[in-house]
């Protein structure tokens, strides 16, 4: 039974917090950028290196424009076992306050990313390049998600991306100070 002033496990994370001065400011926030990173071992150097390029925009919009802390798994450390990189993985994505997906390339890593993330109530941003060889899946597009999508092959790409990430991160600022608003109010 929790006391009053005391939150309960599932609202901890806030989106605020007090400064040196005792005002209230907005913490930096955490993000988990899920893309699929297997398959694109079995790409050629050509498609990898245009994969890869998307991935890093994303990174880059969010760090530039946005401030956010980021764990980007394609560069952590992959010569780890893979339960360990599995439990990694979901260790951040507890951490994160929201994920950025790139979707657009078929991975079970990045399914079961999504659906740890939608279970734990995560905000998620899905990008899409409609250009992609690969359908966006049922499973995902039934899901709900925000799904926005970019055309990789024009030059806008990269305006598109960029436009979705700052359309989103508002959203996201809403959903935790909403959350706040509703955790003050639990006994």
């Amino acid at each position: 039974m929790s006391k009053k002033g005391q939150i309960s496990d599932c609202y901890k994370v806030e989106c605020s917090q007090k400064n040196n001065e005792g005002v209230k400011v907005m913490k930096r926030l955490n993000c988990y950028i899920s893309q699929a990173i297997t398959l694109l071992r079995q790409f050629d150097t050509k498609d990898v290196d245009e994969y890869l390029k998307f991935y890093e925009h994303i990174e880059k919009c969010l760090n530039k424009n946005h401030k956010v802390n980021i764990f980007h798994p394609i560069k952590e450390d992959s010569n780890k076992r893979s339960n360990e990189i599995y439990w990694r993985d979901l260790a951040e994505i507890d951490k994160a306050d929201f994920l950025v997906a790139e979707i657009s390339v078929v991975s079970w890593g990045v399914g079961q990313e999504l659906t740890y993330a939608i279970i734990k109530g995560k905000p998620i941003l899905a990008l899409y390049n409609t250009k992609s060889r690969f359908k966006l899946s049922e499973m995902v597009s039934g899901s709900g998600l925000r799904i926005r999508t970019y055309n990789g092959k024009s030059d806008e790409w990269k305006e598109q991306i960029a436009r979705h990430i700052a359309g989103f991160m508002p959203e996201v600022k809403q959903y935790f100070y909403l959350r706040e608003r509703v955790c003050a109010k639990i006994p």
